[in-house]
């Protein structure tokens, strides 16, 4: 019995750090997806709230082409960043750190096309 209690304890105290963290919900445009290259902003969705969190997009030869360093937004389940105008077919890379409530910091990037 006391060793039940005792694996069930640390259970909670191991699982209860790792549950706090959020996640992803969605990404826009989708990972590897291809768009049109009138896309006016990149935008990614969280499970829950976030604190602060920047967003920037680059092209194929590490020129920024968003504007600023994107902004919580969405009641802070959001990031989004607003891109430049006339931007050229090829690959783009989007980029973001976001700080969750519980003190975790999410590194993540994903590519996208413009066709």
């Amino acid at each position: 019995m006391r060793v039940a209690l005792i694996a069930a304890l640390i259970a909670l105290v191991t699982a209860a750090p790792a549950a706090a963290h959020v996640g992803v919900k969605s990404y826009s445009p989708k990972r590897g997806a291809t768009v049109a290259r009138t896309l006016e902003r990149v935008k990614v969705t969280f499970k829950g709230k976030v604190t602060d969190g920047h967003l920037t997009v680059r092209n194929a030869g590490g020129t920024k082409v968003s504007i600023g360093q994107g902004k919580v937004v969405g009641g802070k389940r959001a990031v989004r960043a607003r891109l430049k105008s006339g931007l050229e077919k090829g690959t783009y890379t989007a980029s973001m750190s976001v700080l969750h409530t519980d003190g975790h910091v999410m590194n993540k990037s994903w590519t996208f096309k413009l066709k």
